[in-house]
């Protein structure tokens, strides 16, 4: 047998290295230790971390709790928050508040129940970075006001005002005064003023003798739901009770209104539109409706300024109140094989406080008065007229007037552009202050722009606007 020698045997045999497979295993065992380590140790800081945060966060919330305590008038002591920075952490501090008629129970201003007592304060604390498992830090306290906030043989009345978003809407003046309306009232006048509202909306009415009484609430620039400047509402107060009374109430948001969508006007052109033109509003909002508002100031100008309750799902306009004002109150009717359909023109939306414009589509329609001495200050007239158009709504006895002043006339040819609501309407024309009765204007004096296209003229006079076409 053939022997290999002794220097290349021992080479073969030999186990001074290692090969790469076992390296790349050596580095994987050696990753996943270093791994175990470093996690274990990032947990220790974390819940290190963690602990010394909810130490101190335990202690701002017992802050937050003296100051309360300390608080002058439990009235004022209303929901806050507040942020604090210690130890490179960010804390915030999460303050809420509530009535309560003992310890077990709430008392809230948009309910009613029995009377006020005392006032719960709860703290809750957090902070940046917190961990996934861990809670919030809480204090929750019961103070006492250091006046009688209650007498048991009178009642309170909690007053909520809430703006369109369902937020308490704070500076809004309340009064309540004995409802005149009842028999045997045994309501008195108030010896003190209620506060306006506070950051929550409430405005607690304290001390009252049992009796029926209106309570009002109101501030400058603000609407209700029904479009109106204040809201009164009848409640009857009993001892020993709270009663309540929710209001929605918010700053008016302003509608700038272009009659005449559509139209353009030749230069030099007079268009007119009705003094005082009567708009609806259409809002689609649950508590909403349509409401008939009219314009801030009175012109004839074609643009006109409206101030509306801010419903977050805003409104469509059309100019005019009645049935045949609204193009969607038009039957569909089929003309030339086409379905032709009333749309009203595109809603606008409205927030608390802002100013939007709204493109009002009109009838439009030319007409000629004749000549007149120079300075003569004329009139027209629109009276609604029963249509004889298939599908037409009809109208209650409406009167649109365009009232020529001295410092705006009917020019002098007589000539000039009228915007209407959609309908029938007859037309006639006089000076104002003039004892003789008004002139009838016949179809020569009358002719339709075509905005909107189906605008007819009946040889009496009678102008109808027929707000449907092809969709």
């Amino acid at each position: 047998m053939r022997t290999i020698p002794g220097p290349l045997h021992r080479v073969r045999q030999g186990e001074d290295g290692l090969t790469l497979v076992e390296v790349v295993v050596a580095m994987m065992i050696l990753a996943v230790i270093s791994t175990s380590v470093i996690y274990g140790m990032l947990q220790v800081l974390s819940m290190t971390r963690d602990s010394r945060a909810r130490e101190v966060a335990a202690n701002l919330a017992a802050e937050e709790i003296d100051l309360a305590r300390d608080s002058a008038d439990l009235f004022a002591l209303l929901d806050g928050d507040r942020t604090v920075t210690l130890n490179g952490d960010r804390f915030t501090v999460r303050r809420t508040t509530q009535w309560v008629a003992d310890p077990a129970t709430e008392v809230r201003c948009g309910a009613g129940g029995t009377g006020l007592r005392y006032k719960r304060v709860r703290v809750t604390v957090t902070w940046d970075g917190m961990r996934a498992a861990t809670t919030p830090v809480q204090s929750v306290t019961v103070l006492n006001p250091r006046d009688k906030v209650n007498d048991p043989t009178k009642g309170t009345i909690l007053v909520s005002v809430l703006g369109a978003g369902g937020t308490g809407r704070s500076g809004v003046t309340v009064t309540a005064t004995p409802t005149a309306s009842v028999s045997g009232n045994t309501a008195r006048p108030l010896t003190r003023a209620p506060a306006l509202t506070d950051a929550q909306g409430c405005s607690y009415v304290l001390m009252v003798t049992p009796g029926v009484y209106d309570v009002t609430v109101a501030r400058t620039g603000y609407v209700d739901t029904r479009q109106a400047e204040s809201s009164t509402q009848s409640v009857g107060v009993v001892q020993g009770t709270s009663v309540a009374v929710v209001v929605e109430l918010d700053q008016h948001a302003q509608v700038d209104a272009a009659l005449g969508a559509g139209y353009v006007a030749a230069p030099g052109e007079s268009v007119w539109a009705p003094g005082d033109l009567p708009t609806s509003f259409v809002s689609t909002y649950a508590s909403g409706g349509v409401f008939a508002l009219r314009p801030a100031t009175t012109t004839t100008d074609p643009s006109m300024r409206f101030r509306v309750y801010p419903f977050p799902s805003g409104y469509e306009v059309f100019a005019g109140t009645c049935a045949a004002a609204d193009p969607a109150a038009w039957e569909p009717v089929v003309d030339n094989a086409q379905t032709l359909t009333g749309r009203r023109g595109a809603g606008i939306a409205v927030a608390p406080g802002s100013a939007v414009a709204a493109s009002v589509r009109t009838g439009v329609v030319r007409v000629d008065l004749g000549v007149a001495p120079a300075g003569t200050v004329r009139f027209v007239r629109a009276v609604a007229a029963a249509g004889s158009v298939p599908g037409q709504p009809g109208c209650d006895p409406t009167t649109l007037t365009f009232a020529g002043t001295a410092a705006r006339p009917v020019p002098e040819d007589g000539r000039l552009t009228l915007l209407l609501p959609y309908g029938s309407w007859s037309l006639d024309h006089g000076v104002v202050g003039s004892a003789d009765p008004p002139v009838a204007l016949t179809a020569d004096r009358i002719v339709p722009v075509g905005v909107p296209v189906r605008t007819t003229v009946t040889p009496s006079g009678v102008v109808t606007f027929d707000p449907r076409s092809a969709s």
